[in-house]
């Protein structure tokens, strides 16, 4: 009897032994080679291979293992995963986000997705801004074709006056204006978002060349016909003046102005007339169901839209946890301020996403059941357990390095609520089975 315990004892310690994390470590590299070939057709062996390549920082070699894992099992949530960050540590963010999508299809671990979801919203802004990048590295062939005069970019009105918590309307008030101009069917009306990150790239903040009726330049890469641009002047304590103006991009002219003026509190109003006197100057003719929603106010809270606009501003700055706190404060002070809850949507979610790191996912994986079936040579994972419980000194992933201009950092890590500590890892330790055996 003692001998079949000792025996059984040496078999589990032997098992538990084999379930080590893959690691970047030439013996773990070598080892993974040999397996894959020894069983060249094994998604499971190529996927560890892949995984072993991505934190050796051998990318490449990471990334064809990874696809070829994926071709052979296209539910394999984990490969898709780790390519998604190959792709990502390669800056190649469009391969990334099809990997990620991907794995919001066929993942498996709740922790996970809600990471990778918040991490496609970082990588469509960083797609944004590279190709925002890319079109101005082709400033002189965009500029030599003239954009269409019904698609319309909307400058950052200058504000002017002594309050200075009224500023943020200058980003509100432009907000507003793109809404309201792209409810006509007749216009294409570019995002307020994009317009300010190529505006940040050129510096025309900080020269004030985004003051009334300019940003030609932005125009033209942005295949912009016509820009609106203007001014909200605080005249004495409660009165507000907007002067709105038309730029035709391809001769730079002036081809049309509107203005009003308005208490404070008819802000809306004003916005409308604004918008309305507008859409006249462009000879638009608007449909009955078109006006109406024109008309719509987003909010009947002043104070909710300058929480909001003061978001927009920091949004713009990159500071999405920042901003997501006054769209939540915008919401709480009207409910049924529907943009507002959509950018505190957008802000956490990029805020969340802009913190995704190798580390804070695989804390996710550890103890679920896609962290088990990645296991060190392709060994079954009812025997190893959890192969993906890492040291703490792994290779940090490139992931962050992907996104330009956003702050990445450690996070706490997101576990599946159906693995408890995610401490489960059996790696090294012994387990004892007594059975008994009864003698003839």
């Amino acid at each position: 009897m003692r001998t079949c315990r000792a025996a059984v004892m040496a078999a589990l310690a032997l098992a538990s032994g084999c379930a080590t994390a893959i690691s970047g470590s030439a013996s773990s590299v070598a080892h993974l080679e040999q397996e894959h070939a020894a069983h060249p057709t094994s998604e499971r062996v190529q996927r560890s291979l892949g995984i072993a390549y991505f934190k050796a920082n051998r990318l490449t070699d990471a990334r064809t293992a990874l696809e070829q894992a994926v071709g052979a099992d296209s539910t394999d949530g984990v490969a898709a995963l780790y390519l998604g960050m190959t792709a990502e540590g390669q800056h190649d963010v469009p391969a990334a986000r099809a990997a990620y999508q991907r794995y919001l299809r066929v993942g498996r671990t709740p922790a996970v997705r809600k990471q990778i979801a918040a991490r496609l919203s970082t990588l469509n802004r960083a797609e944004a801004d590279a190709a925002l990048k890319q079109a101005l590295a082709r400033e002189a062939e965009l500029s030599a074709t003239p954009g269409s005069p019904q698609t319309i970019a909307v400058l950052p009105f200058k504000f002017s006056g002594s309050d200075s918590s009224l500023k943020p309307l200058e980003r509100g008030f432009a907000e507003l204006l793109t809404t309201d101009l792209s409810r006509a069917s007749a216009l294409t009306v570019l995002d307020r978002s994009r317009i300010q990150m190529l505006l940040d790239e050129l510096a025309l903040q900080r020269s004030g060349a985004t003051a009334e009726g300019s940003g030609v330049r932005a125009g033209r890469i942005l295949q912009a016909g016509r820009l609106v641009g203007g001014s909200i002047s605080q005249l004495g304590r409660d009165q507000l003046r907007a002067d709105a103006t038309i730029t035709d991009v391809p001769s730079a002219r002036t081809i049309g102005t509107t203005n009003d003026q308005e208490t404070l509190k008819q802000l809306f109003t004003m916005e409308k007339d604004i918008a309305l006197g507008l859409i006249t100057d462009m000879h638009i003719t608007l449909t009955t169901a078109e006006r109406n929603a024109i008309e719509q106010r987003p909010t009947r809270s002043l104070a909710a839209f300058l929480a909001y606009s003061r978001g927009l501003e920091l949004e713009d700055e990159g500071r999405f946890d920042a901003a997501g706190r006054l769209f939540d404060n915008a919401t709480r002070l009207d409910p049924n301020f529907g943009a507002a809850h959509q950018k505190s949507v957008e802000s956490h979610s990029l805020s969340a996403g802009s913190q995704v790191t190798t580390s804070s996912v695989e804390s996710a994986l550890r103890g679920t059941a896609e962290g088990a079936s990645v296991v060190s040579g392709g060994a079954p994972a009812s025997v190893t357990g959890s192969a993906l419980a890492m040291a703490d000194g792994i290779n940090p992933s490139p992931i962050a390095a992907a996104t330009s201009g956003a702050t990445h950092g450690a996070t706490q890590p997101l576990k599946d609520p159906s693995s408890g500590t995610g401490g489960d890892n059996v790696a090294g330790k012994v387990q004892v089975v007594t059975i008994p055996i009864h003698n003839p």
